[in-house]
């Protein structure tokens, strides 16, 4: 007996489209992504979403959603509107600022968020600081130790204010921020300050924490300090440090400073920008998260 075409046509989509709905029921068959951070492996907090995983395409409703809290909170945090939006927009939103040289808003500071809010732990890179309002939300929702939210305080960015000279700002905490929607199982117990002193913007290291190293399942974030004797010579900007990449940093310097655009493409998804283009605007203008990008390419510049 012999087989046509046609009805052994009509066999393979039988079985492809019985395939793909039995994948479906058992919930194997996915076309959206979840949007759904990995879990913590062990320590005290095991098995809870880890701030880590957090990507620049998560939109702040995904966040909110893994980590169980008021999307209300993360939006009045970073001065958002629309819950839609991706959390990668904070790099173009502040780039712009006149933030201290060598420290970003960015997807990290996301993380750095949710970690104080949460409770869960996380290693936040050097460059990170936070915008004064998440502190705000921090002093009368988080979870974490006041300790750890009044070292981000430190750092805080406040709009107008100078450099190393804090801004005329209340020393109460706000008031009117929603109520979460529920505590992350697991974590501590929230810690209250009725009055603190107004934080200075600085560009001192957030000091190592126990709390936001304990537990954490992949390697922390080193702060990297390349000896100028790796530069090419050129200057990241007034008061960096040649080597050492900062929102400034253009594809050209890195190049002189010894990467090729093999090792460039590699940390960029296969992509790279003019030379003379900024690598913190360039990322931005594709929807990259500028923050991982530049680890990938510092840890590239450090191994040489």
């Amino acid at each position: 007996m012999k087989i046509t075409y046609k009805p052994l046509g009509v066999f393979v989509v039988v079985l492809l489209a019985a395939g793909i709905g039995g994948a479906k029921l058992v919930g194997l068959w996915k076309t959206e992504s979840t949007k759904q951070p990995v879990a913590i492996r062990e320590g005290e907090f095991a098995g809870m979403p880890n701030p880590l995983d957090i990507r620049g395409s998560y939109t702040w409703d995904d966040v909110a959603r893994a980590f169980n809290f008021d999307v209300e909170l993360a939006l009045k945090a970073f001065g958002a509107s629309d819950p839609t939006t991706k959390v990668n927009t904070l790099e173009s939103i502040y780039g712009e600022a006149s933030l201290p040289e060598g420290t970003e808003i960015g997807t990290d500071a996301v993380r750095l968020f949710v970690s104080l809010l949460t409770g869960l732990p996380h290693a936040p890179e050097g460059s990170t600081i936070l915008p004064f309002s998440a502190i705000e939300v921090l002093r009368t929702e988080g979870k974490a130790s006041s300790e750890f939210i009044e070292e981000a305080a430190a750092r805080a960015y406040t709009p107008g204010a100078v450099q190393g000279v804090p801004a005329t700002k209340s020393a109460e905490p706000a008031t009117d921020i929603p109520p979460a929607t529920g505590d992350s199982p697991g974590a501590p117990a929230a810690t209250k300050t009725s009055a603190v002193a107004v934080p200075k913007i600085v560009q001192a290291d957030l000091p190592a924490s126990p709390v936001f190293d304990a537990a954490t399942p992949t390697t922390s974030t080193t702060v990297h300090t390349p000896s100028p004797a790796k530069s090419g010579g050129e200057s990241t900007g007034e008061g960096a440090v040649p080597g050492t990449i900062t929102g400034k940093t253009t594809f050209k310097e890195i190049k002189t400073w010894g990467l090729s655009e093999d090792q460039i493409k590699s940390t960029t998804g296969g992509e790279i920008g003019h030379d003379l283009a900024a690598i913190r605007d360039w990322a931005s203008s594709k929807g990259l998260s500028f923050s991982e990008i530049k680890a990938r390419l510092q840890a590239l510049l450090d191994a040489r």
